[in-house]
């Protein structure tokens, strides 16, 4: 079980980049109530954390994930229709 998790942590793309840590398995026998309530709770805690920490988190994100280059116009393909 414990190399069975560590492949799927492996296999998983997670926005935070972590592979390793907290296992992030969903059993297969959810219902549908149960995905439900749990992404209900995870919006509801998204919605809490922007609503007090959104110009932080943009601030750290702009620093760390978004790059920032200036356009060279010379090689714009000019008359290029789309």
């Amino acid at each position: 079980m414990k190399h069975a998790i560590k492949r799927i942590m492996k296999d998983m793309h997670l926005p935070s980049g972590r592979l390793c840590g907290v296992p992030m398995v969903v059993a297969d026998d959810w219902s549908t109530e149960q995905v439900v309530a749990v992404t209900e709770l995870l919006q509801d805690l998204l919605q809490v954390i922007h609503s007090r920490y959104q110009s932080e988190l943009y601030a750290y994100w702009k620093t760390t994930r978004i790059t920032e280059f200036e356009v060279d116009a010379s090689t714009d393909d000019q008359g290029v229709p789309f």
